[in-house]
């Protein structure tokens, strides 16, 4: 079996840097109470660039941005600034398939073996619904995966021509637990989920984003972050200085640039980019029935595995669960070098609220954040 990756998908040194917004077309005073959020947030957790948006099933109501989007160039971050995703990937990846199911084009209790007929024996009666749900027994990221001296480098730094190659990196290691069992999170995991899909669908998986969320959903800036395509505004990706200092002793200051990294064995789990304005549209098009009918909302949102301490009850994909308020919420965050972002959609009052930076793990929590223009918006 062949499976090509091919396809685009639709479209294409201070901290405290000058803010830059859109109009916002909520309540009024509305705007003033996020503006002083946002500035707050970026006080307290300082990064190159901040940016945030909510959105309505109609469109955009408030965005607002702090700081550079490139410190080398002096570029002030603009609501038209696209960030790394890292693993709110899942999530749409997660709706894309959802889509596909509720058409009958995908039925996510099938063996993925259906369509992988050359699978390993321990993944051939794995089904999409596990691996989508954290359940299909495949491992995370180990330290050996970041060895630069092992065959091939560090899975950052290789190219992935096709499937195999991707697959490559974890297909024959050991499972982690029986599919079905145990919900364990894995990026790997959802690697596998999305070449089922394309073997499914008979595309490319980057195609599959752009018909089922990127087009429906009017999302010019949802893309692969990959990083030898030009990709129009995308926001510089920083780290702390301080944490490569012992491995690059030029590195001076308060941020330096992050090394160069290749997504593409991971364009489901934590590759993709786009703008938080289009994040936020992709959160509220759960709001609209033509996009998200009830028999989608029940495959995304029913929760399928439990709460536990360390991790929130999961529909397909989706963290589902309620806010301090008690207000239900469906969230996904994500993490990676050069990027921060999380989406949290908050159903009951039809309000999503996207919030990016181009620093790892800065500010790591945004659902408090999320909830206070939750607040000001719903």
């Amino acid at each position: 079996m062949r499976i090509t990756r091919r396809g685009l998908l639709a479209g294409a040194a201070a901290s405290a840097g000058a803010c830059v917004s859109e109009p916002a077309l909520g309540p009024s005073g509305a705007a003033a109470s996020a503006d002083a959020i946002a500035a707050k947030l970026h006080a307290d957790f300082p990064t190159p660039a901040l940016s945030l948006a909510v959105a309505r099933a109609s469109g955009i109501v408030w965005a607002k941005c702090h700081g550079k989007a490139n410190l080398e160039l002096d570029i002030e971050a603009t609501p038209q600034h696209a960030f790394k995703l890292g693993s709110v990937s899942k999530i749409i990846t997660a709706t894309a398939a959802g889509r596909m199911a509720m058409r009958g084009a995908l039925d996510l209790d099938a063996p993925i073996s259906r369509w992988m007929t050359d699978l390993p024996e321990q993944h051939r009666a794995t089904t999409l619904r596990q691996l989508l749900t954290h359940r299909g027994g495949v491992r995370h990221y180990r330290p050996k995966d970041s060895i630069e001296s092992q065959p091939g480098g560090n899975i950052d730094s290789r190219v992935y021509p096709t499937s195999a190659a991707m697959l490559a990196v974890f297909i024959n290691d050991p499972l982690i637990a029986e599919p079905g069992t145990t919900s364990t999170y894995s990026t790997f995991g959802y690697t596998l989920a999305s070449i089922a899909m394309e073997a499914a669908a008979g595309k490319p998986f980057l195609q599959l984003i752009a018909d089922e969320i990127a087009t429906p959903c009017a999302l010019p800036t949802l893309a692969a972050d990959d990083p030898v395509s030009l990709r129009p505004n995308r926001a510089a990706g920083y780290g702390r200085a301080i944490a490569y200092a012992s491995a690059f002793p030029l590195a001076a200051g308060d941020w330096v640039n992050i090394r160069q990294v290749n997504p593409a064995y991971k364009w489901a789990g934590g590759g993709l980019l786009c703008t938080p304005s289009d994040l936020a549209r992709f959160g509220a098009s759960h709001f609209d029935p033509a996009f998200t009918p009830p028999a989608l909302r029940d495959i995304l949102f029913a929760v399928q595995v439990k709460g536990t301490p360390n991790s929130p009850p999961l529909g397909l994909g989706w963290r589902v669960d309620a806010d301090g308020k008690g207000r239900t919420r469906w969230h996904h965050a994500g993490n990676q070098d050069g990027g921060r972002s999380g989406l949290v959609v908050y159903p009951d009052l039809a309000v999503a609220v996207a919030i990016s930076s181009n620093v790892s793990s800065i500010p790591g929590d945004v659902l408090t954040p999320a909830s206070a223009l939750a607040d000001v918006f719903g």
